[in-house]
């Protein structure tokens, strides 16, 4: 066996998506920062004076490292990557710059076809915790091409 057939035989035996799974993190305390929300809004080629949260801020926080590592480990790692299907975005009340919140998230995957579903609740963080505001993501899972011979 050759080092590339070694790679395939790795490849072929690499682990696939989590299937029919649900998981449910311990609410984060997020903060919605001057300079982050001022640099999400330059990066997303918003414009504006920075005094206001974007609708779609939340979303970042799906890059914490907690979240992000679960993301990737339910991708099934190397060999699968994660394509933005769908997403959705409910407000009941704005976010506030500078302001502390409560984020609820959860993360399930559906096997036909291979994708994961996050669901977000921001809360306010004060008295009995308001919603602020519900987003879901969809990621469908694509396994990538294996190596072919040239």
């Amino acid at each position: 066996m050759t080092a590339r057939d070694h790679a395939r035989a790795a490849a072929a035996l690499a682990p696939g998506p989590v299937e029919n799974a649900l998981v449910r993190f311990a609410p984060i305390r997020v903060r919605t920062e001057p300079g982050e929300v001022a640099s999400f809004l330059r990066e997303t080629g918003g414009a504006g004076t920075g005094d206001f949260v974007p609708l779609s801020f939340p979303i970042r926080w799906l890059a914490l490292p907690a979240i992000r590592a679960k993301i990737l480990q339910m991708t099934g790692g190397e060999g699968f990557l994660p394509v933005h299907e769908a997403q959705s975005f409910v407000y009941e009340k704005s976010l506030r710059i500078d302001t502390d919140y409560v984020l609820a998230v959860e993360i399930e995957t559906r096997e036909k076809p291979p994708r994961l579903i996050l669901k977000m609740a921001v809360s306010s963080g004060e008295g009995e915790m308001e919603i602020c505001t519900r987003l879901e993501t969809v990621l469908r899972i694509v396994r990538l091409a294996a190596e072919t011979d040239t």
